[in-house]
């Protein structure tokens, strides 16, 4: 039996995010949402934040969600609170609400299907 069709070609990236400027602005998060991608996302945020005070994570794509990730929804909405925004968690996968849920932070963000 060939095993080599189950893993994953290293060429794919484990853990995305892209980020569009508007109003608000949506930063879009695909794969693994763990320490190794906190830079990126933490990116993300900042520049989102710098441009509208109100921003929306598309999160469907989360497959994994550590306290990293957490942390850095926690700092955007206190963040954007400061600003006079919002930050909204746009169809959040399972693995994010199951996140949220165990911590307790589920009801700090408004969440749309």
């Amino acid at each position: 039996m060939d095993s080599s069709a189950a893993q994953v070609p290293r060429d794919v990236p484990r853990f995305t995010v892209s980020c569009v400027l508007g109003t608000p602005s949506l930063i879009t998060v695909r794969g693994e949402a763990d320490l190794g991608g906190i830079e990126l996302l933490q990116s993300a945020a900042d520049r989102a934040l710098e441009h509208h005070s109100h921003v929306a994570f598309d999160l469907a794509g989360v497959t994994f969600a550590d306290s990293t990730f957490l942390s850095i929804l926690l700092q955007t909405r206190l963040n954007a609170l400061e600003r006079g925004g919002t930050v909204l968690l746009l169809a959040p996968s399972a693995s994010v609400r199951h996140l949220l849920s165990i911590t307790g932070a589920l009801d700090l963000f408004p969440a749309a299907e």
